[in-house]
């Protein structure tokens, strides 16, 4: 543990984890001996775990400072998954059929509790990949950044509202 309270979590520590945050069992339940954790992450960057429980499931995602693929010899900011939970609910709040809901947030854990969308959905940069055509992307995409950037926009917002839009950050 770093002297700020940070942890980086494995399946084992996540289950003391989710039972120890009263937010996340409340969408769990208590049936801890029932949980199937998944670290799914393919990426540089974090870890990120499928958590299902026989009364729900979310996805964990935790922002390690440094690059995972690398390690503490490359640092990253340790506020970016607080600019992360942040942008999320903006964007949740401005395209919910979009953006996946934000449960949970822990600033110190660095960790974002959100939706799991369950298979068949699959990651979009994985279905490109296979030739998986998407014959409505482009309409969701532009959907998408037209109400994000215009209702955050200048265009939209009083500059009063603009300024205090982007104080979170």
């Amino acid at each position: 543990m770093t002297s700020d309270g940070f942890r980086p979590l494995d399946e084992k520590s996540l289950v003391e984890y989710i039972r120890a945050t009263p937010a996340l069992v409340s969408i769990l339940g208590t049936e801890f001996d029932k949980l199937e954790i998944k670290e799914v992450g393919d990426g540089n960057l974090n870890f990120v775990y499928i958590v299902v429980a026989p009364s729900g499931s979310f996805v964990i995602k935790q922002a390690l400072p440094y690059i995972r693929s690398i390690g503490e010899s490359w640092p990253m900011t340790k506020e970016r998954a607080y600019f992360e939970a942040t942008a999320l609910k903006e964007h949740g709040r401005l395209c919910p059929e979009y953006v996946p809901e934000v449960y949970y947030f822990d600033r110190t854990m660095r960790v974002i509790g959100m939706g799991y969308l369950e298979p068949p959905h699959i990651i979009l940069r994985k279905g490109l990949i296979a030739g998986v055509e998407y014959p409505l992307l482009a309409e969701n995409i532009s959907d998408y950044m037209a109400k994000t950037l215009f209702f955050t926009s200048l265009l939209y917002l009083t500059t009063t509202d603009h300024k205090h839009a982007g104080e979170p950050y």
